[in-house]
């Protein structure tokens, strides 16, 4: 079975590579439309996680908003992962001239953190395009490391980290990533984590949205051990202009002396900025996955 694989692989891995080709000579704008349709299409006509979505939707907003206020943020989800995706294609055109993509962003609080202690951390979310968080402090001499896990297609995987390294962006590996995470920091890089998908291990139960959602504490234990400033950061797009990166500001550790309770408590105030920051473009987060689970008895 194995020697099957590899061929099949490559054919993928080149089927793929011919189609970004393709998709990287159209203009931004009409990108931008095409993920529009494709994401109507997958929500309304094929029905693409749309069950899902709207699942977690209600338990989010329960009676705030209707169904059809549902179905649209759902709607507008899927077309923001196509549009991520069209502009993951144009990565390297991204990384040599972000000011035609990207406002210049504030990176005071940037600053201010490589002051205080060099290496920092950066609580990240799947929130507009992720992506692209790092491109604007590569002049700044500032690289960013993100916990991730390895696609199962070796090609396409190698493809995903040179795009991801043209956009001031290294993988760190799931496996191990508690000592490479810490080798980052000490070396005075920026350690990445995104903190809103369920996490198994290593996690604490905070409320995200009024429910119970599993979250690692990664960012909070580095933080309290260490005293590693962390600070939050957005991606929001502007299809009519440059998008927009916001960093900052620092989070003010909270320490007790209780090791579990501050666990609880810092890794509570990270969740609730990202709630914060969805409330306002619920359409630019990624409900297509299963964030909310049984909590433990």
């Amino acid at each position: 079975m194995a020697s099957f694989k590899k061929p099949l692989f490559f054919l993928e891995y080149f089927a793929l590579r011919f189609l970004a080709f393709l998709l990287r000579l159209m203009p931004f704008r009409i990108s931008y439309k095409i993920a529009n349709i494709l994401g109507m299409l997958a929500v309304r006509v094929f029905g693409i996680r749309r069950e899902t979505m709207l699942k977690n939707l209600r338990l989010a907003f329960g009676t705030e908003k209707t169904e059809a206020e549902l179905l649209r943020i759902a709607e507008q989800s899927i077309q923001n992962l196509f549009k991520l995706v069209f502009e993951f294609l144009h990565t390297p055109e991204a990384s040599a001239n972000p000011e035609r993509y990207i406002g210049p962003p504030d990176v005071t609080p940037l600053l201010e953190a490589v002051k205080k202690k060099g290496g920092f951390i950066a609580i990240v979310s799947h929130f507009g395009n992720w992506e692209w968080l790092a491109i604007p402090i590569k002049k700044y001499g500032l690289h960013v490391h993100a916990v991730g896990r390895p696609v199962k297609n070796p090609y396409l995987y190698q493809y995903i980290m040179e795009m991801r390294e043209a956009a001031n962006l290294t993988n760190i590996e799931k496996s191990g990533a508690v000592r490479s995470s810490l080798e980052v920091l000490k070396q005075r890089g920026i350690l990445a984590v995104l903190i809103d998908q369920h996490e198994a291990q290593g996690s604490v139960w905070v409320d995200f949205f009024g429910r119970k959602a599993a979250t690692s504490t990664l960012p909070a234990m580095l933080a309290l051990k260490y005293e590693y400033p962390v600070l939050p950061a957005f991606f929001y797009r502007d299809e009519n202009g440059c998008s927009k990166i916001k960093y900052g500001p620092l989070f003010q550790l909270i320490r007790t002396g209780d090791l579990q309770a501050d666990l609880l408590a810092n890794t509570q105030q990270y969740v609730t900025k990202i709630e914060e920051e969805i409330r306002k473009r619920p359409g630019d987060w990624l409900w297509a996955h299963r964030r909310w689970r049984t909590p433990p008895v």
